[in-house]
């Protein structure tokens, strides 16, 4: 199934999700559902293999969670800290390398944190989730700071205000790929898909 997965994705030339047809998005995201109903793991937000580097193969996300900056395409990675807490969101254009985020001349870098989710929802509905233990499969993403270097020089940073958050919903982990479902409410009509491979 990943081998179709990965076939679909890089061979279709979907340029990670950005180029995707509809018709190419709905067999990927078919593939993915596939995939997703056969993870092995209860706790999956919990297993100690989500910790470190995971490299964006596919998103559905708008810019920059689909490495994507202005007029720029890069790659997307996601660098997790789970004894810490911790979250960084990579996007590096021009870079070499397997992962292609060496020596790039352009980086982003969104700073966050994370913790278990509560079940309630981000928006103004003050509604809730259904009894479950939510974060046995999703975070609670809050952002806190956007830099950007050109060439290793700083040129931006922007401080995210204060409760600026996004839910995680971890679907899929083994050894080498992660799927996650992110959102900015918790709710599933506003999930983004992420699939990802393990980074180096």
């Amino acid at each position: 199934m990943r081998h179709s997965l990965l076939k679909n994705i890089t061979r279709a030339g979907t340029d990670r999700g950005r180029s995707a047809s509809p018709s190419q998005k709905d067999h990927i995201h078919s593939l993915i559902s596939k995939l997703e109903s056969l993870c092995p793991l209860s706790e999956p937000a919990r297993d100690p293999r989500i910790n470190g580097p995971w490299v964006v193969l596919y998103t559905d996300a708008p810019p920059p969670s689909n490495g994507q900056l202005m007029l720029w395409r890069g790659v997307a990675k996601q660098v997790i800290d789970l004894e810490g807490g911790r979250y960084r969101n990579e996007l590096y254009v021009g870079g070499s390398g397997i992962d292609e985020d060496q020596d790039p001349w352009l980086k982003a870098v969104l700073d966050a944190s994370w913790e278990e989710w509560d079940g309630v929802y981000l928006d103004d509905s003050k509604g809730k989730a259904a009894s479950a233990d939510y974060g046995a499969s999703t975070w609670k993403v809050t952002f806190e700071r956007l830099s950007i270097s050109l060439f290793d020089l700083p040129i931006f940073t922007q401080q995210f205000k204060q409760g600026t958050a996004r839910t995680w919903k971890m679907t899929f982990l083994d050894d080498s790929t992660r799927v996650v479902r992110a959102g900015k409410t918790g709710k599933e009509e506003d999930d983004w898909l992420f699939y990802m491979r393990r980074g180096n």
